[in-house]
């Protein structure tokens, strides 16, 4: 199982204030954005503090909730409202204090995903909610290889147009940890599928979002996507 990256490893690509997205990885973004914001729209919580798990540069500021924003470094955060650094594997918060945390954008291809579900599932509050996502072992462009349907597989991707090491995960396997946590499953997405298609036959990143855009209405299994997000209760 994973064990995560040492703080080193990852300082020199995440520790800075300003950050641009290449068009995969955007085009990721803004589907779990949207994603992200009708959950909280309509979800009610005991609780009004959001951490934002991972925040990076990115803040999402809704309006009827106190985001904090949680990240392993402290450059990113600092002009985000309650900037918060430290790993999402040993959070410095109560139990059951949390109404709902976003870890979106590969933070768990990083880590540990058995400590930082634990450690999600102790400070949320009863029915609070979760949306995570990570990269999927069972997707297309994993099929015929070493990596495709392993609970974790080291895998090495394009990133910002230079190679980068995460861990991909089995959506079963993914589910089943957080089950154990005492999450309730309630919605998955997927994301990159006719991209992805595109991207495994060798054609560009701009002619596979071409195509995952014309053809994104013709659906196909959701397992066979890139990115696998999951919106989770805890109970």
């Amino acid at each position: 199982m994973p064990s995560g990256f040492k703080r080193t490893e990852l300082k020199l690509r995440y520790d800075v204030s300003t950050f641009r997205e290449d068009d995969w990885h955007a085009y990721a973004g803004q589907r779990t954005l949207q994603y992200i914001t009708r959950w909280l729209r309509e979800y009610n919580s005991s609780s009004v503090w959001l951490l934002n798990a991972g925040a990076g540069v990115y803040q999402f500021g809704p309006n009827t909730w106190r985001e904090i924003c949680f990240d392993l470094f402290n450059a990113p955060i600092l002009s985000l409202t309650f900037p918060i650094c430290g790993t999402v594997e040993e959070l410095p918060f109560r139990s059951n204090t949390l109404g709902a945390i976003i870890c979106v954008g590969e933070v768990l291809g990083y880590c540990d995903p058995v400590r930082a579900l634990a450690e999600f599932g102790r400070v949320l509050v009863s029915s609070g909610l979760l949306i995570c996502d990570f990269g999927n072992s069972r997707g297309v462009r994993n099929w015929f290889t070493e990596s495709y349907g392993r609970a974790a597989a080291l895998v090495t991707s394009d990133y910002n147009h230079s190679p980068e090491k995460t861990w991909i995960y089995d959506p079963a396997y993914m589910q089943n940890l957080l089950r154990s946590f005492g999450f309730d499953v309630r919605d998955t997405m997927s994301t990159h599928t006719w991209s992805a298609i595109a991207r495994r036959i060798q054609l560009s990143t701009g002619t596979a979002l071409f195509l995952e855009n014309k053809l994104k209405r013709l659906r196909l299994p959701p397992f066979w996507g890139d990115v696998i997000t999951i919106a989770a209760l805890k109970f």
